[in-house]
């Protein structure tokens, strides 16, 4: 049932779409269709005495006689000896096979009444077929029911209640139309719902992570509306959910080995756009932010995008050491609270220079001097860069974008990983949609921890 209730409020608006569209087209259909009118007329039946004996016991044997003789007349209605003079009357285009389906009859239970229906679009004429049935229906039965022709009929039917022209139309009814709409377009909706959601294989949440990898969520980052002008969380600021996702990440490396916790982390994707750029540069400041001596390097000499994001100068970096053409110290720059290493000019052979010595030597020499190295990486799909590089990290962190990152591509992914042994710390599941709830929550938990 949980499940259940998962897909539907992920897949919400297909069932919202599905619901709308059913009752659209209920109503365009109910307002298409023709109005069908019915008119009813009332007999009665009765045994009629035709010998001297009135006795209470002759009487009450009629009675019963008309009761079990009525069961069977409204089976005559639909007959040509009761039609075909009724289409004769009224010059009707039509057969008695075809007004038979247009005209009925029923015993209400427990009574000796027969009632009669006529279905027409002309309220009028409805009455009228319904009036001229029952006097056929009448004569008909009185005519079956003599013993012998020149014998008087022992029932007696008698028309109590004429019909008279109905006011308002039998069919459409708009409120049974559009509740079919309605359950049709539920149906439907549900129905598309659960197909679409076990066709999707987008890794949606930390459930699907591990069963699409086997791996735990390091943490999952939320949507953070205002990315374009806070893309890095800052010192001293509120701490919304988006904030605190990456301290949960910082604490939850920090856990992978307690006695001797990871320090060059390598920080990929499966494809461009799942976030990797910001998750890196957000891991360097809440670890920057914790105390620890920490620098961001930014190993995607393909699309790098670092420099941007802090607004850095991207000229000098990564490529110009290991180059020759520039020092560590030439090209440092500073943003949050911690040190960076651009890309630098984007090579022709990407590949070659991060399986250098010289690009090792460069890692090796950080980690003398810093607590925390932070690579980012190009995406392990598109290109190797990554998985050349994961050897020299003590860990490597994978970003999957919730709602867009299939598990198949993160599964080849994480086996290019495996191929080289890399070591998988987990992975970061970005832009992770939370509805008002989880963030009301958070925020009763923080405004308690404040009051103590």
């Amino acid at each position: 049932m949980v499940e259940f209730l998962t897909i539907l409020r992920r897949r919400w608006r297909i069932l919202v779409a599905m619901v709308v569209l059913g009752v659209a087209a209920a109503g365009l259909l109910t307002t298409q269709m023709t109005p069908t009118y019915r008119a009813t007329a009332q007999l009665f039946v009765a045994f009629a005495n035709t010998s001297s004996d009135d006795t209470a016991l002759s009487l009450s044997q009629g009675n019963l006689f008309a009761a079990n003789r009525v069961k069977s007349y409204p089976d005559l209605v639909s007959s040509p000896l009761v039609l075909q003079p009724v289409i004769d009357d009224l010059e009707l285009d039509e057969s008695p096979e075809e007004l038979a389906g247009r005209v009925s009859a029923q015993v209400p239970p427990n009574t000796v009444l027969i009632e009669v229906y006529a279905d027409d679009e002309n309220p009028g004429l409805a009455a009228k077929i319904a009036n001229d049935v029952s006097k056929n229906l009448i004569t008909v039965v009185e005519d079956l029911d003599r013993i012998k022709s020149s014998d008087a009929s022992p029932v007696r039917v008698s028309l109590t209640r004429e019909a008279v022209p109905p006011t308002s139309p039998r069919s459409p009814v708009p409120v049974l139309n559009l509740s079919a709409g309605l359950l049709l377009g539920l149906a439907l909706g549900l129905g598309l719902a659960l197909l679409r959601d076990s066709l999707d294989t987008t890794i949606k949440d930390d459930a699907d992570v591990e069963s699409a990898t086997g791996l735990t969520t390091l943490a999952s980052v939320p949507v953070n509306p205002d990315i374009n002008e806070t893309p890095v969380i800052q010192q001293g600021a509120a701490s919304p959910v988006w904030s605190e996702s990456y301290r949960k990440l910082r604490t939850n490396i920090s856990y992978l080995s307690p006695d001797d916790p990871p320090r060059s982390l390598l920080v990929t994707s499966a494809l461009q756009g799942d976030g990797k750029t910001v998750t890196a540069a957000n891991l360097a400041a809440s670890l920057a932010q914790s105390g620890r001596h920490t620098i961001l390097v930014d190993a995607d000499l393909r699309r790098p995008s670092v420099a941007k994001l802090l607004g850095l100068v991207p000229d000098v970096g990564v490529t110009s050491i290991v180059t020759g053409k520039a020092t560590l110290a030439d090209v440092m720059q500073h943003a949050h609270g911690f040190d960076v290493v651009a890309s630098g000019p984007i090579p022709p052979n990407p590949s070659e220079l991060l399986e250098s010595q010289m690009f090792r030597g460069l890692v090796e020499s950080l980690l003398e001097e810093y607590d925390s190295v932070i690579v980012d990486t190009p995406p392990l799909v598109a290109v190797t860069d990554a998985a050349v590089v994961a050897t020299a990290a003590d860990a490597v962190i994978v970003v999957a974008r919730a709602n867009r990152t299939k598990a198949p591509e993160l599964r080849r992914a994480l086996l290019g990983l495996r191929a080289v042994d890399a070591r998988i710390a987990g992975v970061v599941l970005n832009r992770v949609t939370m509805d008002s709830n989880a963030y009301y929550q958070y925020s009763y938990k923080q405004s308690g921890k404040s009051r103590r």
